[in-house]
Order: structure tokens, then C-alpha cells, then sequence
């Protein structure tokens, strides 16, 4: 038999190790409750990192130790921040799907009014051949997955397999994954990425009354959409969110240009670019709704933390000290 070595331990056991490493835990009952509703694993090793003590050299010591006066409820305030930013950026994320839905249908079926024509690898680019099959295939895949066999499943794709032997791809979009419309912009043709990205100029300066003038590029276009599959992943699967980045983004200076922004966008993308990069491409009143929800749970959890400085949450963001007027 082989030996576990990462043997079960109770709840208790879990409790005394944290206590052990330093960490400030109440006796009240409540920290075991709340390892039992959330798990050790998700709570702590995936909120930990921040009240760790670090070397000289900024690396975790090992063994592991909390900072001084590090408390247990500090590591669920930064949980339960993680996860109320993750339902505020997934409303933002699904509006901008659907917008990103909605051009490709309109300006790929301009272009290319046949049916199934998104099935043709003549009317994608010719730059990435094998992407351009992968993008066919999971389109020719969704349909055969949404068309089964069984009666009482019925969806719109189903519908229009057996009343017009085809679908449209303004019906398809809406059963694609946002991992799905990001290779097919990224596998259009020129003109048709062109034109969405057009389409995305005139929606910016119209709603904000030409304040934003500056034409967006394709390579914007991608750059975000790049940007927000990484983080509609982790939102959607619950993972750490708050100080996720994307690394070696290129294309997300272009915001700054776009926006006019005042300080410059790490290409190591955050939180932070994130939101900025969805004022781009989000209808104004979309974008507000978020970035207050955004301002306000910064302010709501600002003073829950006490062995560490909030502003260090917001580095790990990559949020400036003045967000709140660049937001």
C-alpha cells in the first residue's frame, strides 16, 4: 500500500495547525464551521499567500508562518472579497459575450450571407490553418451536440436543423463559449474583424459623446478578447480571481491610447486592465454599474484588514492609488 502523505486531518487538527504557524484563531466554534462549509484547501491555501512572512528577498519562508497578528477572519474577508468581485465581473463578462455574439453573427453573415457558410474554410483567414479547422469543428461539433436525438430535448439549434436544415450563426453564437468567439474573430477574415472593430469605434465615441476618438484596431479587439477568456475562466470556475494576471499581453497599451489614460498598463495584465479594457467595448451604463460595484466593495472591505495594508490587495489588482478617478 502506498503511503498518503497528506493524511485526513479533522477539523480541529486543521484548526491547531493554523494556530501553530501563528494565525490569530477565534475559539468561538465559527472558524470550524466555516472550514467545514468551505474547505481548508479553498480557503486557506488559496488566501494564505498575502499573510505569509516573506525573506528578505520577498520569498515565503519555509515552514510556513503567519505575519504577526494575522487572523483567520482576515483570510475569509479576503475570500468573501474574491468572491463578491467575481459575480461583479461576471455580469460585465456575459454583456460583453453577447455583444461580441451579436457582431460576429451581423458582420460575418453580411460578409458571407450563404448557409452554413461558417463552415467553409474559404471564408476564414488564411494565417493559421489548423486554428481556422479547429474553429469549423467546434462550430460543426455544436450543432451535432445541440441536436440529439431525443424528443423532448428541443433548443433553437434542433429547431432550425428540422425546419430549415440549417442554422443560422446568429442562433449558433449564443451556444458557443466565449473561448469559441475568440478564435472565431481571431480566425475572420481582415474586413470582417475590421468592421466589428468599427462597429466597437462608433459604439465608444457614441457613447461618450465623442469624448473617445480614436479608432480601435483589430488587434485591440483581440487583445481584450484575449484578455477576458482568461478571466471568464477563472470567474466561472470560482478560481482566485482578485490577483490573477495575465502575462506578456501585448495589444493592452492600446487601451491607454484609446482612453487617454494617465499612467501606463502593465502587459502583465490585472484586475485593473481588465476593467479598463471592458470600458472599451461595454455600453456605457454597463460599464458604470460595474466599476461602482467595483469602488464600492473596495470601500466595504478597506477596513477589514489589519496585519496587512489594504493597498497591497490593490497591487495585487494592479489598481492604482487613484482608481477611483480613473475608473
Amino acid at each position: 500500500m502506498i503511503e498518503n502523505r497528506k493524511p485526513f486531518k479533522t477539523l480541529r487538527s486543521q484548526l491547531k495547525i493554523l494556530r501553530n504557524r501563528g494565525l490569530n484563531v477565534s475559539t468561538d466554534g465559527k472558524p470550524m464551521r466555516v472550514l467545514e462549509r468551505i474547505g481548508y484547501y479553498t480557503l486557506i491555501n488559496g488566501y494564505k499567500t498575502l499573510f505569509l512572512t516573506r525573506d528578505s528577498n520577498g520569498k515565503i519562508i519555509h515552514p510556513e508562518k503567519f505575519i504577526k497578528d494575522a487572523s483567520f477572519n482576515e483570510i475569509l474577508s479576503l475570500y468573501n472579497f474574491d468572491k463578491e468581485l467575481r459575480s461583479i465581473l461576471y455580469s460585465a463578462l456575459l454583456e460583453y459575450e453577447t455583444n461580441l455574439g451579436s457582431e460576429l453573427a451581423y458582420r460575418f453573415s453580411e460578409e458571407f450571407p450563404d448557409e452554413n457558410s461558417y463552415l467553409a474554410i474559404d471564408n476564414f483567414n488564411g494565417y493559421d490553418i489548423s486554428s481556422v479547422v479547429g474553429t469549423i469543428s467546434s462550430l460543426s461539433n455544436t450543432i451535432k451536440n445541440k441536436t440529439p436525438v431525443n424528443k423532448n430535448q428541443e433548443n433553437a439549434i434542433k429547431h432550425y436543423v428540422n425546419n430549415h436544415g440549417h442554422v443560422p450563426l446568429w442562433v449558433l453564437v449564443n451556444f458557443l463559449t466565449f473561448g469559441e468567439l475568440n478564435y472565431f474573430y481571431r480566425n475572420c477574415q481582415d474586413k470582417v474583424q475590421m468592421n466589428i472593430a468599427k462597429d466597437f469605434s462608433n459604439h465608444l465615441r457614441r457613447e461618450y459623446n465623442k469624448k473617445y476618438d480614436i479608432s480601435i484596431k483589430p488587434e485591440t479587439i483581440n487583445a481584450i478578447n484575449h484578455l477576458v477568456n482568461h478571466f471568464r475562466n477563472a470567474v466561472a470556475h470560482n478560481e482566485i480571481t482578485y490577483s490573477k494576471h495575465l502575462y506578456k499581453s501585448p495589444g493592452i497599451q492600446s487601451i491607454k491610447n484609446i482612453l487617454s489614460l494617465p499612467v501606463s498598463l502593465n502587459s502583465q495584465a490585472g484586475i485593473f486592465e481588465l476593467v479598463i479594457s471592458l470600458k472599451v467595448v461595454l455600453p456605457r451604463k454597463e460599464y458604470s454599474i460595474m466599476a461602482k460595484r467595483i469602488i464600492k466593495l473596495l470601500e466595504k472591505y478597506r477596513e477589514q484588514f489589519h496585519s496587512v495594508d489594504f493597498n497591497a490587495i490593490l497591487q495585487d489588482m494592479n489598481f492604482p492609488t487613484n482608481y477611483q478617478e480613473l475608473l
